[in-house]
């Protein structure tokens, strides 16, 4: 088993929102939800960078076995969320995946940041154990 394969996947989290985003300042590029805006979508679809490319992980890569636990206790900017592993015993890259998406589907809208639903900081960063059992999902702008 090896969680530093899943850590080292790209991928980007899309969001979308009920409202257009707005700058954050003239001359930047950075954008922010509006305080009113919710979440109409959201997605995370990792990638292996390989070759100076991506490239879609392959079904035996999604189906690779990457971390041994029963319940994994997952957090974005949000609360927790408790995640059992389907099997009861461990968690694929396909199973961590869709862990990732549904913490943040149920708990990005808990950021606040600039007053709304962060959606600069959203490329994925792996996730680390916590001192309190809870995993982080680290995710970079």
């Amino acid at each position: 088993m090896s969680l530093k394969f899943f850590n080292e996947l790209s991928g980007t989290l899309a969001i979308e929102l009920t409202e257009p985003t707005k700058d954050i300042a003239a001359n930047l590029a950075n954008q922010r939800a509006t305080a009113t805006a919710k979440i109409s979508e959201l997605s995370f679809a990792p990638e292996v960078f390989e070759g100076g490319k991506f490239r879609e992980l392959t079904g035996e890569e999604l189906d690779r076995v990457v971390l041994e636990l029963s319940v994994l206790n997952l957090r974005g900017f949000g609360d927790a969320v408790a995640h059992p592993a389907p099997n009861g015993k461990w968690f694929t890259v396909r199973d961590l995946v869709a862990a990732v998406s549904e913490t943040e589907r149920r708990t990005r809208h808990q950021t606040g940041w600039y007053g709304g639903i962060d959606v600069h900081h959203v490329y994925f960063e792996g996730i680390h154990p916590g001192d309190d059992g809870v995993w982080a999902i680290h995710w970079g702008s």
